[in-house]
């Protein structure tokens, strides 16, 4: 068991505040030093955690930025067209009606005059789409594209084509975050290995996964009832490196210049005698498999050199030992 050693550091973080913030609008990271550095004893194990979080939703659930915001389609007699839907924060009402104004440019250009309706079952989550003369023009949806925007429609990847008056209808839940449900906030600088990503399977920086709520333009707070107290490998922390991602750590977070808050929580603690014991017990049996791995090596490198030698001798020697 591990008992508290003295006071909690509590640290109040604003983006405003940062260093080294991320390039451009995006505002989703940066450095915050410390004026007094933060260390531990000997005996002691430093831990952080978030205790609250407040959140612009100013990201954009469709944007170039996050490679989905494409539609690719063609009608009878003419190749595929790919159209681009402008970067925003979209319902699922506003989206198929851009969508709908973009395609029917785009079969006006082709000659076809081609209408959509898309039709949104708001108690099942589905969509359906419908063109004006299924019969006489096809329309053939090739949602297999990197960039495709299928998962606000409810397509899986693959192609689905109009060719009855019953249209399409999507084969997966509707969903307008296109999986972006979540943020996730990372302190890469402090190291830790208590916490395993399910993107990478290896061992990760987050401190904290913040359900994302779908009132965009506004702010909303993180006020976790349980939080998850990370214990750190270093002794001395001097600054705190702050990076909010999606849940793939590359792929960042466009807060549009919008600024945030998080509170962190610093504490120190000290394991008990039995925890200790095994870490030394831990400590010594490492040091004693090192050392048997070792000595094997040596052994064996030593049986290959007298193997050398011996087979060296016997080649220098063989003349003299045929007569």
């Amino acid at each position: 068991m591990y008992s508290r050693t003295r006071g909690d550091v509590f640290i109040s973080i604003r983006s405003r505040d940062l260093l080294n913030t991320s390039i451009g609008v995006f505002n989703n990271s940066g450095r915050f030093n410390l004026f007094e550095n933060i260390i531990a004893e000997e005996d002691e194990t430093l831990a952080v955690e978030l205790v609250s979080a407040t959140i612009p939703n100013s990201f954009y659930n469709l944007s170039t930025n996050n490679a989905n915001n494409t539609l690719t389609f063609s009608e009878t007699g003419f190749g595929e067209a790919i159209i681009t839907i402008p970067s925003g924060s979209y319902n699922i009402l506003e989206i198929t009606e851009k969508i709908k104004t973009l395609m029917e440019v785009e079969s006006s250009a082709n000659m076809n005059g081609l209408t959509y309706t898309f039709n949104y079952d708001e108690i099942n989550n589905l969509l359906t789409i419908t063109n004006s003369n299924p019969t006489v023009k096809n329309t053939t949806f090739n949602f297999t594209t990197n960039t495709s925007c299928r998962r606000f429609l409810g397509f899986s990847s693959n192609s689905f084509t109009i060719n009855s008056t019953a249209g399409i209808t999507s084969d997966r839940a509707v969903d307008i975050t296109d999986t972006r449900n979540s943020i996730f906030i990372r302190l890469p600088n402090l190291s830790n290995n208590k916490i395993v990503e399910s993107s990478s399977g290896k061992y990760s920086n987050i401190i904290a996964q913040v359900p994302v709520l779908l009132s965009r333009n506004t702010f909303f707070t993180f006020d976790p009832p349980t939080t998850f107290k990370c214990e750190l490998s270093q002794k001395q922390i001097n600054s705190i490196d702050i990076l909010i991602t999606y849940q793939e750590e590359t792929n960042g977070v466009n807060f549009e210049n919008a600024d945030w808050e998080i509170n962190l929580m610093i504490s120190f603690f000290k394991a008990s005698k039995s925890i200790l014991d095994e870490r030394r017990r831990e400590h010594s049996l490492h040091a004693e498999l090192k050392n048997r791995v070792k000595n094997y090596y040596n052994k064996t490198y030593k049986n290959l050199q007298e193997q050398e030698e011996l087979n060296n001798y016997f080649k220098e020697n063989l003349s003299q030992i045929k007569t």
